[in-house]
Order: structure tokens, then C-alpha cells, then sequence
């Protein structure tokens, strides 16, 4: 069977951002074209999030031993505070430190010199005290900021290719990057990292969703383009990666293993 374009296409980019000895690397950034750490819609109606805290009462053992993908959930509200620690202990604002001489935002994942290119949009239904509708976390001030009044999960089961375990779900957060934060200062290759950081933050969300006994779901698969345009992204901003939480159906419920 031929390779398809697309596969050679993916092929030539993992050899043109490797690092050989033979090729040197990049040039060094340009520190004048430094571009913005964090994303803000001025304007939006904003919800404060209680959960700025890192209060989740589970020995990390027991958590890893009982994470598992979910895909049936039981509709049920969810407070207002759990949505807050979830995505406070995911991938909020813990503090600031100095990296290589510049001061920068710490936060609880791990990213390529502390660039943190990711965006946090997050869709909600039944979360007491937030609106439904879909919404952008603001990590400093630890606020969703109102992008789209009314339930989006229906949408979002299209956008997924069918994935209707969303219907049920209280949350469906949709990492996005912009790109440019990490490539910056790490040419080509800093396009790797975005993915190394989006999988870093999605299992943030698997194992604080897993010790607060909610179900997480990865979703990999969804149209791109049309995802970005639903978000309504700003050019530079791709969509990355969809996690799914809610609250796991009774086990006699669960299909499969």
C-alpha cells in the first residue's frame, strides 16, 4: 500500500526540527519579538472560581492505580468548587520564579523553558454557580471568562467524530496552543514541545479528576478546523487536545473493562 502525502509530510518535519550534529542549531530568538504569555477576552462576563488550592485528600498511589478512561457518566450538578481545584491543580497560577533571568508564571506542569503555550477553554453543563455555555480560563486571575452563552456539549459530540459520552459529561475541556510562545525560542523543534505540553496537562486532569472521583476521557480525534472556529480562536491559536469529565455512571452501568 502507498504512504499516503500526509504521512510523508508528518515524516519531513520530525527530520527537519531533529538535532543533528552535523546541522547547527537555530539562531538564537529575537527578544524584541517576544510574544504575550496569556491569553484574556476583555469585555467577557467573568465567573470567579473558588478551589485556588491544591486541597485533594488522595495518596498519589491509590490515584495512579485507579486512573482509567471513562465514556459513561451520570448527570449529575457539579459545585462550583470542584471545577475550580480541577483546573487550578491542572494548569493554574501557583506562584512566579525566575527562569534563565526572566520572571515567569509557576505552574503545576512541566513546559519547554517555561514558555506555557497552552490555553484552557472549557465547556460546561450543570456546574452550579457557571453558566452553561463555553468558557476561557484566566489561570492569574483564576476566572472563566464567558466566549459563548448556552450548552455546547451537542456541538461538541459532532466535533469529536460521535463521541456522545460528552452528552453526559459535566466538562469538556479543550486544550488549545499558540504556537509561537514556545517556537520563539526554539525554532522548528518548539513545535514538538506544544504536544509535550498539552499531554503534560492532560494528565494533570486525568489524575485530579481521578483523586476527586470524577471520570476523565482523553479525545484525540475532532475537525480541527471546525473546532477553531466554534472556540472562535484567534488566528495564531491552534486546538490540541479534548478532555471529557464527569461523574463515572454506577458500575453495573459501565460497558467494557
Amino acid at each position: 500500500m502507498a504512504r499516503s502525502k500526509e504521512a510523508d509530510v508528518a515524516r519531513l518535519y520530525h527530520l527537519q526540527s531533529s538535532h543533528v550534529r552535523s546541522r547547527p542549531l537555530e539562531p538564537p530568538f529575537d527578544a524584541d519579538l517576544q510574544p504575550i504569555r496569556f491569553r484574556t477576552y476583555v469585555g467577557s462576563t467573568r465567573t470567579p472560581l473558588p478551589g485556588r488550592d491544591f486541597a485533594i485528600d488522595a495518596p498519589l498511589g491509590a490515584v495512579l492505580e485507579q486512573r482509567r478512561s471513562h465514556r459513561e457518566f451520570a448527570l449529575r450538578p457539579m459545585p462550583i468548587e470542584t471545577l475550580g481545584r480541577l483546573l487550578h491543580a491542572s494548569y493554574g497560577v501557583r506562584g512566579t520564579r525566575n527562569v534563565e533571568g526572566v520572571w515567569s508564571c509557576d505552574r503545576p506542569a512541566p513546559s519547554a523553558g517555561a514558555r506555557y503555550p497552552l490555553e484552557i477553554y472549557v465547556a460546561t453543563q450543570a456546574v452550579e454557580g457557571v453558566p452553561d455555555g463555553l468558557h476561557h480560563y484566566d489561570p492569574r486571575a483564576h476566572e472563566l471568562e464567558l466566549r459563548r452563552e448556552g450548552l455546547a456539549h451537542a456541538t461538541l459530540v459532532d466535533l469529536t467524530l460521535g463521541q456522545d459520552m460528552i452528552l453526559n459529561s459535566n466538562v469538556v475541556v479543550v486544550i488549545t496552543a499558540v504556537p509561537f510562545r514556545t517556537m520563539w525560542k526554539y525554532g522548528q523543534r518548539g513545535y514538538r514541545f506544544l504536544w509535550l505540553d498539552a499531554g503534560h496537562v492532560g494528565q494533570n486532569l486525568y489524575l485530579v479528576a481521578t483523586a476527586m472521583g470524577l471520570g476523565p476521557v482523553g479525545i484525540g480525534g475532532f475537525y480541527d478546523e471546525e473546532l477553531k472556529a466554534f472556540l472562535a480562536l484567534p488566528a495564531e491559536e491552534d486546538t490540541m487536545y479534548v478532555v471529557c469529565i464527569g461523574q463515572p455512571a454506577p458500575a453495573e452501568g459501565r460497558k467494557g473493562p
